[in-house]
C-alpha cells in the first residue's frame, strides 16, 4: 500500500475550504486543515467526517512570515511531511473603484496574493531542502479572468495569483515542484447559498452562467485533486476554470 499524500489547504474553517480540506481527507490524504481561527478549527476538527482521518489544525495568518513559516512547519511535524499546499484563503470585497481605500487594497493584496506567494515560497523551500516533488494548487477565480464591475480589487488578486502559477510553475519546473490553479465561478456554499435566496440576484447571477447551475463544492474539491495528484507530472502552470461555460461564452 502506497504511503498517505500530505496536503495543508487554507482557509478551512468554512466554506470552498472546508470542502477542499474533507475531500483531501476522505480520498487518502492526511491533512492540515489551516486557518487564522483558532476557535473556528476545532469545531471543524469535531467533524463525523474526520474521525479516523489523520487531521491536524494549524493557525496560520497569511499576513504574518513568521506564522507561514511556524504554520507550515507545524504542518510537517503533525504530518509527518507535506506533498501539497492549497492556496485557498482569501478575503472578498464589493465596491467601487472610486470608493475603494488605500486599507482596502493593501489588506486584500496582503491575503489574497502575497501571503498565497510566501506561503509557496517556504513549501517549495521545504521541497527542494528534502529532495521531493510537491504541487501547489492555487484557488484562483473566473474574476481573475474577466471583467466584472464592483471587484477590482478582488478581481485584481485573482488575476495576479493566475500569473504567479505560471511564473512559479516555470521557475521550479527542475525541482518537481508543480504549480496550477482552480479558477471557479460563483461556487454553491452554504454562505453562497443564504446570499442567493434573493430570486432576483440568483437570476442575474446564473445568466452568466452557460450550464444555468452554479458548481457545487465537490466539483472544485475534485478539479483541486486531480491537479495535486502525484499522477499529473506533465501538468503545470495551468488554470482549470470551473465555471460553466462562462468564460467561453
Amino acid at each position: 500500500m502506497s504511503e498517505r499524500r500530505k496536503a495543508l489547504v487554507t482557509g478551512t474553517s468554512t466554506g470552498l475550504g472546508r470542502e477542499i480540506a474533507l475531500g483531501f481527507a476522505q480520498n487518502g490524504y492526511d491533512v492540515a486543515f489551516a486557518d487564522r481561527d483558532a476557535a473556528m478549527l476545532d469545531e471543524v476538527m469535531a467533524l463525523p467526517e474526520l474521525a479516523g482521518v489523520n487531521a491536524v489544525p494549524v493557525t496560520l495568518e497569511l499576513t504574518s512570515e513568521d506564522s507561514i513559516v511556524s504554520g507550515l512547519n507545524a504542518a510537517v511535524d503533525g504530518l509527518g511531511g507535506l506533498d501539497v499546499v492549497v492556496n485557498n484563503a482569501a478575503l472578498a470585497l464589493i465596491k467601487p473603484v472610486v470608493d475603494v481605500t488605500w486599507d482596502d487594497w493593501d489588506r486584500l493584496v496582503s491575503v489574497n496574493l502575497k501571503g498565497a506567494y510566501f506561503l509557496s515560497a517556504r513549501f517549495a523551500a521545504h521541497c527542494m531542502a528534502a529532495n521531493q516533488p510537491g504541487a501547489i494548487v492555487n484557488i484562483a477565480s473566473t474574476h481573475g479572468l474577466t471583467g466584472i464591475a464592483g471587484r477590482s480589487v478582488y478581481g485584481i488578486t485573482k488575476g495576479g495569483l493566475i500569473q504567479m502559477t505560471r511564473m512559479l510553475a516555470i521557475e521550479w519546473v527542475e525541482h518537481g515542484i508543480r504549480v496550477n490553479a482552480v479558477a471557479p465561478t460563483t461556487v454553491m456554499t452554504e454562505s453562497r447559498a443564504e446570499m442567493l435566496k434573493d430570486p432576483d440576484t440568483r437570476a442575474r447571477m446564473l445568466s452568466r452562467i452557460p450550464v444555468g447551475h452554479f458548481p457545487d463544492p465537490s466539483e472544485i474539491a475534485g478539479a483541486v485533486r486531480y491537479l495535486a495528484g502525484a499522477e499529473q507530472v506533465s501538468v503545470t502552470g495551468q488554470v482549470l476554470a470551473v465555471d460553466g461555460g462562462l468564460t467561453a461564452a
